[in-house]
């Protein structure tokens, strides 16, 4: 998503009264009365000269300036928006350093002179009421449909909003271009917006919470000239969880079982019991599994996306393609988990084979090996990477009762040729 890029800002944007104490030519013992919030400005001038400090990443004082402006009282917050013309990096600036004020948001998402990219990153990170504004503005996202991505991606966005917003895109040809949108509009043509369900899609996203807080923080800790990178923050999981070792036991076991009712081959009912004690034993007893199966296809499709690894772990083995698929696609996938993933053989075929066209993944030894070894993968697929494995593991792959059997006489052929 495009950050909105700033820039300090012309004598005539910022103003006289501005360019007096925050000019080139302002004494620096001035400069540092503004950076602190000490000088006699009126709320207008003294947000402008604030961002033009902050902006100008001045080591000294540009962190300073950022600390004044989050502790600012509401009267001078609000005398400042009161300016139809406050400039747009300013408005930018509020939305970074208060993300969790909602009388602040409501009036930058509202203001004349807010920017798309402004829009767009304070959708990630929003309280729901923003979240409903932003969504309320159609105009708006219609023409930067990257604020309904963000949306999409932020928990504290009702699922119903979120799904209102998708079928308005769809039906519209808004370029929305979330990782999984193909799942996405095949989905659409089954499900309807359900406000009732809400509370539902909240209560799983629940734990998604701290590690959203901990995105809000680095938003607000980044100077001028930091990326943020969202997807990449460390998931939050339940005490007790152990990803590796749950993906090594599941490769084979009753935890891949499908979670949706709608499928086609009745589960054993004690079998999934079963399944289900297993999953909760690994995570401390979290009641989350049983959750996560009450949800809806589109409802596990956007948990999938935006999930921690748990989440994913789950629903990468739901019966529901799309849902599987959204799962893998998500930017938070990471290397430890695509190589379970590519030694699982109960996974979709989908999934294997979508691991399998990722050159970032594919590139590692490891998850080349599991993917030969995986009777899922496509056999062209594994007919390439089996050039590439060692000769130690090219006999695992010969004699290997697992795969195709095409594929384990090519590994003895190929160690017949190095005798």
């Amino acid at each position: 998503m495009a950050a909105f890029a700033h820039r300090t800002l012309e004598q005539a944007e910022a103003g006289p009264g501005v360019w007096r104490v925050v000019g080139p030519d302002a004494p620096a013992p001035l400069r540092g009365m503004v950076a602190r919030g000490l000088a006699p400005l009126p709320p207008r001038d003294l947000l402008v000269a604030l961002y033009q400090i902050w902006v100008s990443n001045d080591p000294d004082l540009a962190t300073v300036a950022a600390k004044t402006l989050e502790g600012l009282p509401p009267a001078i917050l609000n005398g400042a928006l009161d300016d139809p013309a406050l400039p747009a990096g300013v408005l930018d600036l509020l939305g970074r350093k208060l993300p969790r004020n909602v009388d602040v948001l409501d009036r930058v998402v509202r203001h004349r002179q807010v920017a798309d990219e402004t829009l767009g990153g304070i959708a990630r990170i929003c309280p729901d009421a923003i979240c409903d504004v932003l969504a309320d503005n159609q105009e708006r996202w219609s023409r930067f449909p990257a604020i309904v991505e963000a949306l999409y991606q932020n928990p504290n966005c009702r699922m119903s909003v979120v799904h209102r917003m998708l079928e308005f895109a769809v039906r519209e040809n808004i370029d929305v271009r979330l990782p999984n949108m193909d799942e996405i509009r095949a989905a659409l043509a089954e499900s309807s917006a359900d406000p009732e369900r809400d509370d539902m899609f909240r209560q799983a996203t629940a734990g998604l919470q701290q590690s959203h807080a901990k995105a809000i923080e680095q938003v607000v800790a980044a100077g001028v000239g930091d990326t943020v990178d969202l997807d990449g923050i460390s998931d939050d999981v339940p005490a007790g969880f152990d990803l590796e070792a749950l993906l090594a036991q599941s490769a084979t076991d009753d935890l891949s079982l499908p979670l949706d009712a709608e499928q086609d081959e009745p589960v054993d009912e004690a079998v999934q019991q079963a399944a289900v004690a297993a999953v909760e034993r690994a995570t401390g007893g979290q009641g989350l599994f049983f959750t996560i199966s009450k949800l809806k296809p589109m409802e596990k499709m956007r948990l999938a996306l935006i999930g921690g690894n748990f989440e994913r772990f789950v629903l990468v083995r739901d019966s529901n393609k799309a849902v599987a698929m959204s799962a893998i696609k998500s930017p938070k996938v990471n290397d430890n988990e695509v190589v379970g993933y590519a030694a699982n053989r109960t996974l979709a075929r989908e999934v294997i084979s979508y691991i399998s066209k990722r050159r970032e993944w594919t590139k590692m030894y490891s998850i080349q090996l599991h993917l030969v070894l995986n009777p899922k993968t496509p056999m062209a697929t594994a007919m390439g990477f089996l050039g590439r494995l060692y000769p130690h593991d090219v006999k695992k792959v010969a004699f290997s009762k697992n795969i195709p059997s095409a594929l384990a006489t090519a590994a003895r052929r190929k160690l017949e040729q190095r005798k």
